[in-house]
Protein backbone atom coordinates (compact mmCIF):
# COMPACT_ATOMS: atom_id res chain seq x y z
CA UNK A 1 0.00 0.00 0.00
CA UNK A 2 1.37 3.23 -1.09
CA UNK A 3 1.42 6.33 1.59
CA UNK A 4 -1.21 8.37 -1.13
CA UNK A 5 -3.56 5.87 -1.04
CA UNK A 6 -3.82 5.58 2.84
CA UNK A 7 -6.68 8.02 4.09
CA UNK A 8 -3.89 10.68 5.58
CA UNK A 9 -2.19 10.59 2.73
CA UNK A 10 -5.33 11.21 0.58
CA UNK A 11 -6.22 13.92 2.54
CA UNK A 12 -2.19 15.33 2.49
CA UNK A 13 -2.70 15.55 -1.10
CA UNK A 14 -6.25 17.21 -1.20
CA UNK A 15 -4.70 19.57 1.07
CA UNK A 16 -1.79 20.58 -0.91
CA UNK A 17 -4.17 20.93 -4.07
CA UNK A 18 -6.53 22.69 -2.09
CA UNK A 19 -3.22 25.46 -0.71
CA UNK A 20 -2.29 25.51 -4.40
CA UNK A 21 -5.76 26.34 -5.91
CA UNK A 22 -6.58 29.15 -2.62
CA UNK A 23 -2.87 30.67 -3.44
CA UNK A 24 -3.75 30.49 -7.32
CA UNK A 25 -7.11 32.22 -6.73
CA UNK A 26 -5.86 34.98 -4.41
CA UNK A 27 -3.42 35.82 -7.05
CA UNK A 28 -5.21 35.69 -9.54
CA UNK A 29 -8.05 38.27 -7.99
CA UNK A 30 -4.92 40.25 -6.71
CA UNK A 31 -3.90 40.30 -10.10
CA UNK A 32 -7.29 41.19 -11.84
CA UNK A 33 -7.68 44.11 -9.67
CA UNK A 34 -4.19 45.39 -10.19
CA UNK A 35 -4.88 45.80 -13.64
CA UNK A 36 -8.50 47.43 -13.22
CA UNK A 37 -7.27 50.04 -10.97
CA UNK A 38 -4.15 50.95 -13.07
CA UNK A 39 -7.18 50.58 -16.39
CA UNK A 40 -9.29 53.15 -13.82
CA UNK A 41 -5.94 55.39 -13.15
CA UNK A 42 -5.41 55.54 -17.04
CA UNK A 43 -8.93 56.70 -18.14
CA UNK A 44 -9.00 59.35 -15.44
CA UNK A 45 -5.41 60.86 -16.46
CA UNK A 46 -6.79 60.35 -20.29
CA UNK A 47 -7.80 63.99 -20.24
CA UNK A 48 -4.97 65.44 -18.98
CA UNK A 49 -2.50 63.94 -21.23
CA UNK A 50 0.33 66.53 -22.38
CA UNK A 51 -0.31 68.31 -19.36
CA UNK A 52 2.56 70.89 -18.16
CA UNK A 53 3.61 71.22 -14.43
CA UNK A 54 1.75 73.68 -12.43
CA UNK A 55 2.41 76.69 -11.53
CA UNK A 56 3.09 77.35 -8.09
CA UNK A 57 0.52 79.50 -7.23
CA UNK A 58 -2.63 77.96 -9.32
CA UNK A 59 -5.10 75.93 -7.67
CA UNK A 60 -5.10 72.25 -7.07
CA UNK A 61 -7.01 70.32 -9.70
CA UNK A 62 -9.02 68.16 -7.12
CA UNK A 63 -9.95 65.75 -10.27
CA UNK A 64 -6.27 65.21 -10.93
CA UNK A 65 -4.76 65.29 -7.01
CA UNK A 66 -7.68 62.53 -6.60
CA UNK A 67 -5.94 60.40 -9.66
CA UNK A 68 -2.81 61.21 -8.16
CA UNK A 69 -3.54 60.17 -4.56
CA UNK A 70 -4.68 56.56 -6.38
CA UNK A 71 -0.83 56.66 -8.06
CA UNK A 72 0.75 57.51 -4.75
CA UNK A 73 -1.00 54.18 -2.46
CA UNK A 74 0.18 52.21 -5.19
CA UNK A 75 3.16 53.46 -6.40
CA UNK A 76 5.29 55.40 -3.80
CA UNK A 77 3.40 54.43 0.01
CA UNK A 78 5.21 51.48 0.16
CA UNK A 79 8.81 53.65 0.91
CA UNK A 80 7.30 57.53 1.34
CA UNK A 81 5.03 58.69 3.64
CA UNK A 82 3.01 61.95 3.76
CA UNK A 83 2.50 61.77 7.48
CA UNK A 84 5.64 63.44 8.80
CA UNK A 85 7.43 60.20 9.29
CA UNK A 86 9.91 58.66 7.59
CA UNK A 87 9.70 55.17 5.76
CA UNK A 88 11.93 53.50 3.30
CA UNK A 89 12.60 57.07 1.75
CA UNK A 90 11.75 60.47 2.75
CA UNK A 91 8.60 61.58 4.24
CA UNK A 92 6.93 63.87 1.11
CA UNK A 93 4.82 66.05 3.40
CA UNK A 94 5.64 69.58 2.25
CA UNK A 95 7.82 68.19 -0.39
CA UNK A 96 5.96 70.97 -2.99
CA UNK A 97 6.92 73.88 -0.42
CA UNK A 98 10.91 72.67 -0.26
CA UNK A 99 11.18 71.61 -3.79
CA UNK A 100 10.98 72.74 -7.14
CA UNK A 101 8.27 71.38 -9.30
CA UNK A 102 11.07 70.41 -12.36
CA UNK A 103 13.33 68.99 -9.59
CA UNK A 104 10.28 66.87 -8.33
CA UNK A 105 9.66 65.67 -11.49
CA UNK A 106 13.22 64.54 -12.72
CA UNK A 107 13.56 62.92 -9.07
CA UNK A 108 10.27 60.80 -10.03
CA UNK A 109 11.15 59.97 -13.36
CA UNK A 110 14.72 60.05 -13.23
CA UNK A 111 16.10 59.12 -9.56
CA UNK A 112 19.08 57.57 -10.86
CA UNK A 113 20.01 60.67 -12.85
CA UNK A 114 19.75 63.03 -9.93
CA UNK A 115 21.27 61.23 -7.46
CA UNK A 116 24.48 60.85 -9.80
CA UNK A 117 24.67 64.73 -9.97
CA UNK A 118 22.49 66.64 -7.98
CA UNK A 119 23.81 67.32 -4.39
CA UNK A 120 20.36 67.32 -2.93
CA UNK A 121 19.08 63.70 -4.58
CA UNK A 122 22.44 62.40 -3.36
CA UNK A 123 22.05 63.55 0.10
CA UNK A 124 19.15 62.05 0.41
CA UNK A 125 20.74 58.53 -0.93
CA UNK A 126 23.20 58.92 1.73
CA UNK A 127 20.77 59.82 4.04
CA UNK A 128 18.08 56.69 3.70
CA UNK A 129 21.18 54.46 2.29
CA UNK A 130 18.34 53.42 -0.64
CA UNK A 131 18.15 54.20 -4.27
CA UNK A 132 15.02 55.28 -5.27
CA UNK A 133 13.63 52.75 -7.71
CA UNK A 134 13.17 53.73 -11.79
CA UNK A 135 9.82 53.89 -12.14
CA UNK A 136 8.82 52.08 -15.13
CA UNK A 137 5.45 52.86 -16.41
CA UNK A 138 5.46 56.50 -14.97
CA UNK A 139 5.02 59.28 -17.20
CA UNK A 140 4.69 63.18 -17.00
CA UNK A 141 0.93 62.79 -16.85
CA UNK A 142 1.65 60.97 -13.67
CA UNK A 143 3.73 63.13 -12.00
CA UNK A 144 1.47 66.02 -12.76
CA UNK A 145 -1.16 64.54 -10.61
CA UNK A 146 1.14 63.25 -8.10
CA UNK A 147 2.47 66.78 -7.56
CA UNK A 148 -1.19 67.74 -7.21
CA UNK A 149 -2.00 65.24 -4.39
CA UNK A 150 1.21 66.69 -2.95
CA UNK A 151 0.42 70.10 -3.50
CA UNK A 152 -3.45 68.99 -1.91
CA UNK A 153 -2.03 67.28 0.97
CA UNK A 154 0.82 70.65 1.79
CA UNK A 155 -2.14 72.58 1.41
CA UNK A 156 -3.54 70.83 4.15
CA UNK A 157 -6.93 70.58 2.07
Amino acid sequence: MSPNSSPAGRAGVLAVAALVAVVALGTALWWFGETAEARRIGEAQEPYAGATLPAREAPVDSVLATVGSRIFRRRCSACHAITGESRVGPDLAGVTRRRDFGWIRSMVLRPDSMTAHDPVARALKEEYQVQMLTPRTLDDTHVVALLEFLRRVDAGA
